[in-house]
């Protein structure tokens, strides 16, 4: 997935940065920011959630939690 990728689908779905960490269970935003700027691999995990919720496969719990 590409930093592109990952800000469209991030801002499709209006999260912050924290409530973005929050659904993909990650304790420091700032990994999130750098997955953002492309300043570090976003990781296979990330990526497949991250694609769950662009499809809307995403439990509803996880983004409940988030919002």
């Amino acid at each position: 997935m590409t930093p592109a990728e990952f800000n469209r689908i991030r801002n499709a779905k209006e999260l912050s940065i924290a409530q973005t960490a929050r659904i993909l269970r990650i304790a420091d935003r700032s990994t999130i920011h750098r997955w953002a700027t492309g300043d570090r691999a976003i990781s296979g995990p990330a990526s497949i959630l991250m694609e769950m919720l662009d499809a809307g496969e995403l439990p509803a719990r996880y983004i409940g939690e988030a919002k």
